[in-house]
């Protein structure tokens, strides 16, 4: 459904503008005032969303700041917690097998140095090919 259309509005605009304009309207498949109607639709769009920005995080404050001490509570919980597991499957690995944790986490993180690095020059790589 299209809205109604009452306001009407008249812009004076250089050559090239208006080339571009005319230039994109056919791209489109648009009239220029199409065109033109979508581009500041979209502009007013933004701009609301970015004007509502500061009043969505007010909101957020407002709900989450009495709560703060709490969440951070449970958040230290989730750490001990974590830490304990962590712990307990270590002395599991420790009782049932004859890998050692501490040896296997160091190699597991020296591989994942490794790939990181490699990962990082393959995307160094491409970044040059494309320039």
């Amino acid at each position: 459904m299209t809205a109604k259309l009452e306001g009407k509005i008249t812009a004076k605009v250089s050559r090239q503008v208006y080339a571009e304009l005319q230039a994109q309207a056919r791209v489109q498949g648009l009239t220029i005032s199409e065109l033109v109607r979508n581009i500041l639709d979209e502009h007013l769009r933004n701009e609301a969303a970015r004007l509502g920005v500061p009043v969505v995080e007010d909101a957020f404050r407002r709900v989450v700041e009495p709560h703060v001490d709490q969440l951070a509570g449970l958040i230290a919980h989730t750490g001990i917690a974590a830490g304990t597991a962590a712990w307990l499957n270590k002395a599991l690995v420790n009782l049932l097998t004859d890998v050692d944790p501490d040896e296997a986490w160091d190699q597991a993180a020296a591989r994942a140095k490794v790939d990181l690095r490699r990962s990082m020059r393959v995307g160094e790589q491409k970044e040059d090919n494309r320039n």
